[in-house]
């Protein structure tokens, strides 16, 4: 059973605050980690493949794995982004008082925290690409909350379907007693 002290999430956003406070409580700085992981891991796989490609039609790999390797990259960071503040959308909808939290803990300076339940709404963060960016560190931020939150539902949701099963089965079994009871008479 994993230890419920150990979060991944919060490890690496304390190493990037260790290294240079690249993040509060680690919005910024864990998406550019994280985007950084996903886009380079992206970028060697297909620069591979690229090169063996070019390899085998060319004799050589060498232009295959830059040019596969740099459409990898560009690639996977523009889907990790839009993937990310489809997701930070969807927590917004969902919980628009921590998404606001976190805004204002980010980017203090920026005065998220007098937003207006209008300012709230995911039609507001799509006009501009500055509100959006913010938004996708704030979602990052609030990650370990938002699972947290989702972590109490399913809890809830799985007590509920589990007493509902007991008293379900209990009813069966005084179904099936009283069927024996005018059986036997």
């Amino acid at each position: 059973m994993a230890d419920p002290d150990f979060s991944v999430g919060s490890n690496i956003g304390n190493l990037l605050r260790t290294i240079g406070s690249w993040s509060r409580p680690s919005g910024r700085g864990l998406f550019m980690f994280r985007s950084m992981v996903v886009s380079s891991s992206i970028a060697v796989l297909l620069g591979v493949a690229s090169a063996a490609t070019f390899g085998f039609l060319t004799g050589s790999g060498n232009l295959g794995f830059v040019v596969g390797s740099c459409i990898g990259f560009v690639s996977a960071s523009v889907q990790y982004y839009r993937q990310c503040l489809r997701q930070a959308l969807v927590a917004l909808e969902e919980h628009p008082r921590l998404i606001q939290l976190h805004l204002a803990y980010n980017f203090p300076w920026l005065g998220y925290h007098r937003l207006g339940p209008a300012q709230l709404s995911p039609e507001y963060w799509r006009r501009s690409l500055a509100r959006q960016g913010n938004l996708v560190a704030a979602w990052q931020s609030a990650s370990g909350a938002l699972d947290e939150i989702h972590d109490r539902k399913t809890q809830l949701l799985v007590d509920t379907i589990v007493k509902e099963s007991v008293r379900y089965k209990a009813d069966r079994v005084d179904e099936i007693e009283t069927a024996k009871g005018l059986i036997e008479e």
